[in-house]
């Protein structure tokens, strides 16, 4: 199967035209989809404002206990099991890169 020149030129003339169209086509969907988001995501916010106002007031916050005394190096769990404080103090070493014996934890409470 030979092919002449003008004859290879047209073909891929046809590929580069089939591929251009199709890119054009893909930015146009996306913008369009992207309309559509911006008009639903404007809709919720415009309903947003209104579910707020409506949300009741928060409880008022807790006096914050001052220590009476001086940190004794013992570490306080106010309304925390042990479990769970061990497992905050290793979430914090992990994230921190910070060696778990190189933090001071003084009071681990529940909110």
């Amino acid at each position: 199967m030979n092919i002449g020149v003008g004859e290879a030129l047209l073909i891929s003339l046809c590929g580069f035209a089939t591929v251009f169209l199709l890119l054009l086509f893909l930015i146009l969907v996306i913008k369009v989809i992207s309309a559509v988001v911006m008009t639903i995501e404007g809709k919720g916010k415009a309903a947003a404002p209104a579910a707020e106002t409506a949300a009741p007031a928060p409880a008022p916050a807790k006096e914050k206990e001052k220590p009476s005394k001086p940190w004794d190096g013992k570490l306080q769990l106010i309304d925390v099991d042990e479990e769970t404080a061990a497992c905050i103090m290793a979430i914090i070493s992990d994230e921190t890169d910070i060696p778990l014996d190189e933090l001071q934890f003084r009071r681990i409470q529940a909110l």
